[in-house]
């Protein structure tokens, strides 16, 4: 018996998919479809992006966060959007590369909603394209479920699996073309995203993707005041750029090095020192400063009497992840 799948949601996931691939620049359109697909992705799965009333669960390397709380990722829309359509582009690229295979995805830290993937339903068949839904939280994962069963997706996935994405190791003889994970905060602090890539990445197969392809933390000198200035003008700060702290994507995974910049001897107004996260979703797919929580700069330090000294950078990795600093 052939499964029926709730036309009215997949009308629904159409226009947000209208609207958010085919308008990148409809800022209000986007934002407006987002909240409604958080209204039916609410009632569908049972979970609600209100109070964060759950607690957030402590892993050896960083904080998963809690149900609640992924939840309301989604109402980040163009965090949303600049993902999704990075996906998009990944898996045209792999259907463009295979027609006739179907794109087997892996999403580490799905939350309730499967935010990033949920909307190729509708663009795709199940013969098309098979998810895997990865999470450390049973209630995100009992959640999806609950939506994709409530909507008769089921046929699109091919396990949910509550596992710790760091240590999680693929099945052999289990291919995966996409591997999908937002598991992070701006400056790759707290968040196990580096821990993550570096576990899931080198068990890829060569041709296989990950998105986000690459992360970029950088160091910068700030003017506080001209930075808000210039951000509520909407025009570029001037600032001193001190240079790459550290890089990881599919092609860079490898373990951060301690990094040192000297700070000029004279620095004017440009006087704290801020880390800033740039991401590349899949192609020309980006999020850059103040879009999106996870590309706010991050303050790190004042300079204080520290002109013409060196400053430099340590990540930790641990319970407690992210970029420790210390003067030479």
């Amino acid at each position: 018996m052939e499964t029926k799948v709730n036309t009215d949601f997949i009308d629904l996931l159409q226009r947000a998919n209208r609207t958010i691939i085919d308008e990148p620049g409809n800022l209000g359109g986007i934002y407006k479809v987002i909240h409604e697909l958080h209204s039916v992705y609410a009632e569908q799965s049972g979970v609600t992006a209100g109070n964060i009333t759950d607690a957030d669960i402590m892993l050896p390397s960083g904080k998963a966060v809690s149900t609640i709380k992924a939840a309301h990722c989604l109402l980040e829309f163009q965090r949303t959007a600049v993902f999704f359509r990075g996906i998009y582009k990944a898996v045209c690229r792999l259907k463009a590369d295979s027609p006739s295979q179907t794109i087997h995805i892996l999403y580490a830290g799905c939350g309730p909603y499967a935010t990033l993937l949920t909307p190729l339903v509708a663009l795709f068949s199940p013969s098309e394209v098979a998810f895997t839904f990865l999470d450390i939280n049973q209630v995100s994962l009992d959640a999806v479920k609950r939506m994709y069963d409530r909507q008769n997706l089921s046929e699109y996935v091919k396990a949910y699996i509550c596992a710790d994405a760091t240590t999680y190791k693929i099945p052999e003889g289990t291919t995966v073309h996409l591997a999908v994970s937002e598991t992070m905060l701006n400056a790759l602090m707290k968040e196990p995203q580096v821990a993550v890539m570096q576990n899931l990445i080198p068990q890829l197969p060569p041709l296989a993707l990950f998105v986000p392809t690459k992360i970029t933390v950088s160091a910068n000198l700030l003017d506080v005041n001209e930075e808000q200035r210039s951000t509520t003008a909407g025009v570029l700060p001037r600032r001193i750029a001190l240079g790459e702290v550290y890089t990881i994507g599919r092609e860079y995974y490898t373990t951060p090095q301690p990094v040192s910049f000297r700070i000029p001897d004279k620095v004017y107004d440009y006087k704290t020192v801020f880390l800033h996260t740039h991401i590349e979703t899949y192609g020309d797919e980006v999020l850059t400063d103040y879009q999106c929580s996870l590309t706010n700069p991050k303050m790190i330090t004042s300079v204080g009497e520290m002109e013409g000294k060196h400053i430099t950078f340590n990540y930790a990795n641990g319970e407690t992840p992210g970029f420790m600093h210390q003067w030479e």
